[in-house]
């Protein structure tokens, strides 16, 4: 009897595929829920020092623009013009929020199910990759993924029209092919997941080629240097990656250093007299370095001085009267933007008054950087004494710095570098989750003994 029983509860019992489809599917929902909560608030009333009274919030001022840009992107495909709606705008993710403005209505919330859609996709990313780190911790890949999804500040921004869900998703996807390429999970959709989260990231934030490239190259390398068996599925990758790198840095509109003109001319000569004149014979090799060297200080000069007339007169600009004018002016503020990067706002910044967002917003991120605090030292715990090998562990520590430290060179306001770093912080998520874990069974264990 006991054995029939059994087998009605094998038969009833859903398939993994099936579950997977209705968890998504509640996961869809449930944030298109919420998306159309805070668009009714945001159309009300009430709290309207917080919102513009048409569904979008002061938190995110840069939908305003994005939403403008929409409507009009909506009225050249309602006009036929569909080639002035593709190639028109400098914000990519506003072609696709013009295609339900103008399909359905010209609403921020037509482009709700949209974003829904992407929120939950990157949820099962975090899901996926914490999996393929530890293939035998389930539990622990999910409240990862939830975690991450449910983030407050992440979650809310998600809600708006903002760049970002479709930048995370593709930083995600490239994330996830790099660790498959890394594991024992190697396939060819590993170099698919790669170059196409590359590509995403990169159609969002043009900056954002030459790190992640340099990554994926890493991983493929590291790969093959692990295992000789890796190099049919590293060197594809290596070929689509630089294939894609040299396409895309030739589409790629290049930077222009005019308003930087008044002291970009300075960087030449000021590095010159903060490094060694090489002799003669050496010329032919130091000029060529020379050159990349100034030409990235330009970039990292002009981005951040993009930055800093971005937000004029924002709470949360921090630096702002600092201007790299040489290599070593980086140099010297690296030790500052390290700090910035990692762990801003500092205490001191969580009960101050925000102008836009108010008091609010800035207590949830004290709290949020609390967490951070604290999975950090559970990271570098991980980093040293981590289950997952150490191949991996090295990527996953280059890819947080090597995508912390430059937004933190250049991005000189607080709240626009919270939003920004928060995909950069995955690893910092998911081995702090599972350092702090470890750490306090190891304490538990020791108690007992």
């Amino acid at each position: 009897m006991a054995k029939v029983e059994s087998m009605r509860y094998q038969q009833r019992k859903l398939p993994e595929s099936q579950k997977g489809v209705i968890i998504f599917t509640g996961l869809v929902l449930f944030h298109l829920a919420v998306s159309a909560l805070l668009s009714l608030i945001a159309r009300s009333t009430f709290l309207s020092s917080l919102h513009n009274g048409q569904g979008l919030w002061n938190f995110t001022p840069d939908s305003f623009v994005y939403h403008q840009e929409a409507l009009r992107l909506s009225d050249l495909l309602k006009s036929g013009d569909y080639d002035g709606w593709w190639g028109s705008s400098p914000f990519w993710h506003a072609k696709w929020i013009a295609l339900p403005y103008a399909i359905l209505v010209a609403d921020p919330l037509s482009f709700a199910p949209t974003n829904s859609l992407i929120w939950a996709i990157t949820i099962y990313c975090v899901y996926k990759i914490t999996n393929q780190l530890f293939p035998d911790r389930r539990r622990l890949a999910i409240v990862t993924a939830l975690t991450f999804g449910l983030w407050p500040s992440y979650f809310l921004h998600t809600t708006q029209l903002l760049k970002d869900p479709l930048y995370i998703m593709g930083i995600l996807l490239m994330f996830w092919g790099c660790i498959n390429l890394l594991s024992v999970w190697r396939t060819i959709s590993s170099v698919f997941l790669l170059s196409l989260g590359v590509l995403i990231a990169y159609l969002n934030r043009t900056y954002i080629l030459e790190p992640l490239i340099c990554l994926s190259l890493l991983a493929a390398i590291l790969a093959v240097w692990q295992t000789r068996r890796a190099w049919g599925q590293a060197g594809l990758a290596i070929l689509i990656i630089a294939g894609l790198g040299v396409y895309c840095y030739i589409q790629r509109p290049e930077i222009q250093i005019q308003p930087l003109s008044e002291h970009y001319g300075q960087v030449k000569t000021q590095f010159q007299s903060h490094t060694e004149v090489p002799r003669s014979g050496q010329n032919r090799y130091w000029s060529p370095i020379a050159k990349i060297v100034e030409t990235c200080v330009g970039k990292i000069s002009y981005l951040r001085e993009r930055y800093i007339r971005k937000y004029p007169d924002a709470g949360s600009n921090i630096d702002t009267n600092l201007h790299f004018r040489s290599f070593t002016d980086i140099l010297a503020y690296i030790p500052k933007a390290t700090l910035v990067g990692f762990l801003a706002p500092f205490p001191p910044h969580w009960f101050e008054d925000a102008k836009t967002a108010g008091r609010v917003s800035r207590v949830v991120a004290g709290l949020e950087m609390v967490v951070w605090y604290i999975l950090l030292v559970g990271f570098l715990y991980f980093l040293v004494t981590g289950p997952v090998d150490l191949h991996i562990r090295i990527w996953m520590l280059v890819y947080t710095l090597s995508l912390v430290l430059p937004t933190a060179l250049v991005v000189t306001n607080l709240g626009a570098l919270y939003r920004m770093r928060f995909v950069y912080f995955l690893p910092i998520l998911i081995g702090g989750l599972e350092g702090c874990i470890r750490f306090w069974q190891f304490r538990l264990q020791k108690a007992t003994d």
